[in-house]
């Protein structure tokens, strides 16, 4: 998340370095090879609207106003995606990652493993007794 004004830059470059404990490879990961030599070769300045276009933010939130501070408006964006059972969640984030980061076959088990977690469990059962399939 971003807010207007603000503004991400890699500036190792500048101090004779390259980031360290995996920054690169990540940002990489984040934004595409092309991307990141970009942002780490030049030390570009990645406001709002490029940190959105390029893949580094996901939204852009309001200045802080007089009923909702930026910290509040951080945590009503991201209930949006952690709202809801934590055991579903962590199997969300689980197999995205695994997704992301395994060869195919092993995240299709990872994601079939996951699967077996909550089918059947409380939030499954909760909502084919409410009727919820598809809201």
């Amino acid at each position: 998340l971003m807010v207007q004004g603000s503004v991400v830059q890699f500036v190792q470059k500048h101090m004779g370095l390259v980031p360290g404990w995996g920054g690169a490879a990540r940002l990489v990961r984040v934004v595409g090879s092309q991307n990141a030599l970009k942002l780490l070769g030049g030390a570009v300045k990645v406001d709002p609207e490029l940190g959105l276009q390029i893949g580094l933010a996901d939204d852009v939130l309001e200045d802080a106003q007089e009923q909702r501070t930026v910290l509040q408006q951080a945590e009503n964006w991201l209930n949006c995606y952690t709202k809801g059972p934590a055991p579903v969640i962590q199997a969300v984030k689980k197999v995205v990652i695994s997704g992301r980061e395994l060869p195919l076959a092993d995240a299709l088990r990872t994601e079939k493993d996951m699967f077996g977690t909550v089918w059947g469990g409380p939030a499954n059962l909760q909502a084919l007794t409410s009727k919820m399939k598809h809201k």
